[in-house]
């Protein structure tokens, strides 16, 4: 079922540059990539470059869950692509993040490719969800 895919759409009040720019910095994503409310963020690092990687370890009240991967596109203000390995991804998911202008702000569509089940397309569906309201609300 590694054919899976799910696109998320969140209108952010904020400009392209400044969404953009949040999903760079490790400070703020330690601050939105919270895909429940339980838990937290203690580690963030990135390497903001195509062939760069980064790091997130999210927390809950149990473990800590590392989110590693690759930055494979960094179109300035437009789009963000990377791939994405956690205990509850498999392998060749990738997350893609188109950023456009809208009234209001930036209309942010996340779509994520390769689930081993529906039942984990949909939990990462609602995580990133989560995600992005954090994210409407943290800009």
């Amino acid at each position: 079922m590694t054919d899976l895919t799910l696109t998320v759409r969140k209108l952010i009040p904020a400009s392209p540059e400044r969404v953009y720019a949040a999903w760079l910095d490790p400070r703020t994503l330690m601050r939105f990539m919270q895909p429940g409310p339980a838990m937290s963020v203690p580690e963030a690092e990135t390497d903001a470059r195509v062939g760069g990687r980064y790091r997130i370890v999210m927390r809950d009240a149990k473990t800590d869950i590392p989110h590693t991967g690759t930055y494979l596109d960094l179109t300035p203000h437009s789009r963000i692509a990377f791939t994405w390995a956690s205990p509850h991804s498999v392998e060749g998911s990738t997350v893609t993040l188109d950023f456009a202008p809208q009234d209001g702000g930036t209309m942010v569509t996340l779509t994520q490719v390769r689930f081993a089940s529906e039942g984990s397309r949909e939990g990462h569906k609602a995580g990133w969800t989560a995600i992005l309201d954090t994210l409407a609300a943290t800009l």
